[in-house]
This record gives structure tokens, C-alpha cells and sequence, in this order.
């Protein structure tokens, strides 16, 4: 299977590189989360409860709009009976440490580090997924590496050490009977500006990200990227909505409500990436690019994140219902972490999943029609 036949949208052409740092440095610009008050009973001005959430991304980029910022700036929130606090925390492992404290109801992590995570906090709950291949490994184009066996004796760039996405990297490379441990070297070369330098200087020879963040990298690079066809890049589900099952008792209703929301604005970020965009920018001020390099930045970035918008509203091939998997998929996706060394042990993920309130508030639904229709009004 050929990863560059997934999707289907066009690039624009490359910008300057002295534009593309000045976007890159704006969606990458970090915003950790501050530390959040415990429980969710407070009353917000929806009307109802408070839900926090954090995703696992700390660049704060356009690619987080749908979890927070759309759905606030969109009103969707109180709608929903409920006031939504959305941040971006310092990575995933510490957005699932919050939650598993308390102190938030909502967190985005890649699947593998869910399962982990739930080996020790057996109340955490998967309840959504995003469907499409969102981790990739990226090389210079019209290079030698094509394939995960290609990356043999090559040194891959990833954010930071013990990554899910060197994890998945690295399980790839074993199911083509390699030594995903010692095959590659791993270096952790940071995001954005650093990780295209490692690349241009030839200290990295690959790259392991996920969707927006690696066409950003791109624009800076000497060579654009292409993705590298790997297991990895064809299996569904490998990011995860989790929360707890103490707030999924007391908060059944508002957690719905935002999974509705969520995948509804990932199709409307995919119908209309600027809106997304905007979106974003409107709820983080900071963000916001000198007037002079506007239009350009946002066309740009629109253009980086529509491919994300996509695969998150894309309904699973055997469910027929954004953010769920079937249980066969469930045990492929497993499979491949345990046989690969992806996952560190066993862990009895059915009792993990419970994509239930996705099933109930999207089971039936087109979110791409949907989206087509809101966006028009």
C-alpha cells in the first residue's frame, strides 16, 4: 500500500523559508498547561458543568483545534450544556498523569501510551479514536529510504526518546524482521525549526511525526518530505481519546456532547482548514502572525493540517462510525503492539475501550455532510 495515495487534497506550493519559520515558529509556539483546579462540578457559563482537557501535543498548533479551540470559539460548548477549558500539556505522558490525578476529564495520547498507562490506573478509558494513519515516518524525497527496511543503519529524528512514535517505528522495522532495537539509531532532535535543520545538516537521515506537524517541517527542509510506506502508517486508531471512568459515571451527557463536537469539527476543519485555523488563532491571541505575513501563513497552515482534519472525521472501515474501531481492528491494532515490542507487556485492552458514548452520539451520523451544511450556513 502506498501511504502518498491516502489522501487526496493538493499542496500549495512551498513558501520562502524565512515565511515558513515565521508559521512554523507561530504553531509551534509552546503554551504548557497550567496547573488545573481538581473536579469538574463547577458551573461554567454553558450552564452546566466544567470539562478540562489536554492534548498531548505541546506545540498549541492549529492541529489541536478540534479538541478545544473550535468548539469554543464555535459556541459548541455551552450547546452542549457545558464550559470546555482546552490546553496543550508538555506531552502526552503528562496529560495522562493529570488525568489520573484528577485534575482533568479529557486527554488526547497515542494509543500505545493509553494501554500502558492503563496497566497502572485501571480506571483510565479509551472512549474514542482518530481513524486515520496520523504517525508516518518522512525521508527526503527521491531518496533511498522508501520502506521501513530501507531505514536499516539510518539515523531517524523523533521529538523526544521512548516516543510512541519511535515505539511504532521500531515495531514496524521488527514486523519486517529487523531488529527494531538496534537496526536504526533514534536521536531526539526536537520539533519544527531544529528537526529540519537536523535533517538538512545530514545529522538524521528520517523523521518519525504525525500529520501537520511533518508538513510544516517540510517547508523548511532543502528536500520536501514524503511519507515512507510502514505498517504503521496503515493501521487505524493509533491515537486516543481517554478519560476516566469516574467521570464517565457522573458526566455521561457533557463527555457525549464533546465527543459529538470533536469529530464534527474535525470534518468541518477538513471541508474549511482555514476556519479551523482561524479558529484557533482566535482563541490564542499569541498566535497570531504579523498582518503583513497573514494570509499567507493561514493559507499555509490550513494547507499543513487539512490532511489531520481528514483522517480525525474519517469513520472507521468497519464500523461505518467516526472514532470507533471493530473489535477485530482493536485486536490487530493490540497484536501489532505486543508481537513488536510496541506495548512493555500484556494489558486486557476490552476492558480498557469503551467507545460507547462515541457510538451513541455519532452512530448514523455523516459528519462530512454535516459539516458541508454548517459550514454553508
Amino acid at each position: 500500500m502506498n501511504v502518498d495515495s491516502l489522501r487526496h487534497s493538493a499542496r500549495r506550493p512551498r513558501r520562502s523559508n524565512r515565511l515558513a519559520a515565521a508559521a512554523v515558529a507561530l504553531f509551534l509556539s509552546t503554551s504548557l498547561l497550567a496547573a488545573c483546579g481538581g473536579g469538574n462540578s463547577d458551573a461554567g457559563s454553558g450552564g452546566g458543568v466544567v470539562l478540562r482537557g489536554a492534548d498531548g501535543d505541546p506545540s498549541n498548533g492549529p492541529v489541536s483545534a478540534p479538541f478545544g479551540s473550535m468548539q469554543i470559539q464555535e459556541g459548541l460548548d455551552e450547546k452542549g450544556g457545558f464550559t470546555l477549558e482546552w490546553s496543550p500539556a508538555s506531552s502526552a505522558a503528562t496529560a495522562l498523569q493529570l488525568l489520573s490525578a484528577g485534575k482533568l476529564d479529557l486527554a488526547q495520547t497515542s494509543t500505545p501510551l493509553a494501554l500502558a498507562t492503563a496497566k497502572t490506573d485501571p480506571d483510565l478509558r479509551i472512549i474514542g479514536f482518530l481513524n486515520g494513519p496520523i504517525y508516518n515516518v518522512l525521508a527526503p524525497k527521491g531518496g533511498d529510504i522508501t520502506s521501513a527496511t530501507d531505514l536499516e543503519g539510518k539515523t531517524v529524528g523523533v521529538v523526544a526518546l521512548g516516543s510512541a512514535s519511535q515505539l511504532m517505528v521500531q515495531g514496524s522495522m521488527t514486523r519486517e524482521g529487523l531488529d527494531g532495537q538496534t537496526a536504526a539509531t533514534f536521536v531526539a532532535s526536537g520539533v519544527g525549526a531544529p528537526m529540519a535543520e537536523a535533517l538538512n545538516s545530514g545529522q538524521i537521515d528520517a523523521i518519525a511525526g504525525w500529520e501537520g506537524m511533518w508538513q510544516s517541517i517540510s517547508a523548511l527542509t532543502d528536500t520536501p518530505l514524503q511519507r515512507v510506506n510502514t505498517y504503521m502508517s496503515e493501521l487505524p486508531g493509533q491515537v486516543a481519546v481517554v478519560s476516566t471512568k469516574q467521570v464517565l459515571e457522573e458526566h455521561p451527557a457533557e463527555v457525549q456532547a464533546w465527543l459529538d463536537n470533536f469529530y464534527k469539527m474535525c470534518a468541518l476543519g477538513a471541508v474549511d482548514p482555514e476556519r479551523a485555523v482561524q479558529d484557533h488563532w482566535e482563541q490564542n491571541p499569541k498566535l497570531v502572525p504579523p498582518a503583513a505575513e497573514r494570509e499567507e501563513t493561514l493559507a499555509n497552515l490550513a494547507s499543513y493540517f487539512q490532511d489531520f482534519y481528514s483522517f480525525c472525521s474519517e469513520p472507521g472501515a468497519e464500523t461505518g462510525t467516526v472514532g470507533t474501531l471493530s473489535e477485530s481492528e482493536l485486536q490487530n491494532l493490540y497484536d501489532f503492539y505486543i508481537e513488536n515490542g510496541v506495548l512493555p507487556g500484556e494489558v486486557d485492552w476490552k476492558s480498557v475501550v469503551d467507545t460507547s458514548l462515541t457510538e451513541k452520539a455519532l452512530g448514523g451520523v455523516d459528519v462530512a455532510a454535516w459539516a458541508e451544511e454548517y459550514s454553508a450556513s
